[in-house]
């Protein structure tokens, strides 16, 4: 087993003995961790600041009032809404995924979904449901962990969203009526990212990127998703320390990118001047399983992706490519122009993520051998060239792929 790897499952699972929830404590001891180990390696760290809206669960509750009288447990959609104490009651319908065809005339109603309905959809059920059940996708996932964007409540309305296991939502079908009972407060929050950087002997205002979130999601230790992700840039960053190499490396770990990349849009906003020089972004976010293989989305030109995989042929790592835009913190960088390798580990586990199971008896130094060669192999290659070995652009496909996810999917953006 490498150090490198040792070190980053270590570090990982330090990272994961608590949930990183935005703003949270647990979240500022992570930084911490960060901030130490980036400054034991040498580099002078820094914290950039920015304001983003969270949210606080209060009480989640759903009961079933007709025929019979039962209590589900569920877990609430961050940011969806609150009903008061006194809950909301309604006839339950089921709306698959909000399809029209699905929805009645008359209003009141409590919906049960398939799948949390998309930005258009739940645009739509505002104002005809009092209330929405949204199922899991799997009879074998937990509880999911997760919010909307803060802007659908502030642009359509109140929402009062909860999740609920498969098998419960089945059962529900069988329900006339039901109650739920949603209570959460929200607050502007001062963030911080975290950045050090390793400067270029040559061609130092030539940046490469190397990045993850290091937040969770609400109440969960998120040790794939992605204290790993974290850990493997600490990991690259340390054995980086003693190089000398012609472009600059930055490492950035970002606050917020659960809430719908947070930390990254603030980031690029405040550095939106700079990023004409950033050559690329290279994103870690989902790894350390035991049991995987290692993936890559290519944001970017064709050369890019020929550029990546001659690397992963030259280290002997197989790796699974495809051009697209991923959500994470590249993201934001792409809105901009610049493009980005997303590397990630597929594994079983996946379906663990944003759930209390997603916790660091899921992770091995093993998940961290492969992606760590490949990842510091293909940053010492675009750090160290003396001409960056792809065309810096993003295809028209690529480009329209982003805006529609930030329209539609993150919905943030008209």
């Amino acid at each position: 087993m490498s150090e490198i790897a040792e070190y980053a499952y270590r570090i990982a699972v330090e990272l994961a003995s608590q949930p990183r929830f935005a703003g949270s404590e647990g979240e500022r001891r992570a930084r911490e961790i960060v901030c130490r180990e980036l400054e034991s390696f040498g580099y002078e760290v820094k914290l950039e600041p920015f304001t983003t809206k969270v949210y606080e669960v209060k009480k989640a509750e759903l009961k079933v009032t007709s025929p019979e009288r039962r209590v589900v447990e569920c877990s609430a959609v961050g940011f969806s809404g609150e009903t008061g104490e006194e809950g909301v009651e309604g006839e339950l319908v089921y709306i698959e995924s909000g399809d029209p065809a699905f929805l009645p005339r008359h209003t009141g109603w409590i919906g049960l979904a398939s799948s949390r309905p998309n930005r258009d959809a739940w645009r739509k059920l505002v104002g005809k449901a009092s209330g929405l059940i949204i199922a899991e996708n799997s009879p074998f996932r937990d509880l999911s962990k997760v919010d909307i964007p803060y802007e659908w409540r502030e642009k359509f309305g109140n929402l009062p969203a909860v999740y609920v296991r498969y098998n419960e939502a089945v059962a529900l079908l069988s329900a006339e009526r039901a109650m739920i009972t949603l209570l959460q407060e929200y607050r502007d929050e001062q963030l911080s990212n975290v950045v050090a950087e390793l400067g270029g002997t040559k061609y130092p205002d030539e940046v490469v990127y190397v990045v993850a979130h290091l937040d969770s999601e609400y109440g969960v230790p998120g040790a794939t998703d992605n204290a790993a992700g974290a850990a493997l840039v600490l990991a690259v960053a340390r054995e980086l320390s003693k190089e000398r190499l012609k472009r600059t490396v930055r490492f950035v770990l970002f606050s917020g990118e659960e809430l719908g990349l947070r930390g990254s849009l603030a980031y690029v906003e405040a550095h939106k001047d700079e990023l004409e020089k950033a050559a690329l972004v290279v994103n870690l976010d989902v790894h350390g399983a035991a049991l995987g293989t290692v993936s890559a989305v290519i944001t970017g030109s064709k050369s890019l992706r020929y550029a990546f995989e001659y690397v992963a042929k030259r280290f002997g790592v197989n790796v699974n490519v495809s051009e697209d835009v991923m959500s994470s913190d590249s993201a934001s960088f792409a809105r901009r122009g610049v493009p980005s390798v997303n590397i990630f580990r597929s594994s079983g586990t996946g379906h663990l993520m944003h759930t209390v199971q997603d916790s660091a008896n899921l992770l091995h130094p093993r998940g961290f051998s492969l992606v760590s060669l490949l990842a510091l192999g293909f940053i010492r290659e675009v750090a160290d060239a003396e001409e960056v070995p792809f065309e810096r652009e993003i295809p028209e496909d690529v480009k329209r792929k982003i805006d529609e996810y930030f329209r539609k999917r993150l919905g943030i953006y008209e």
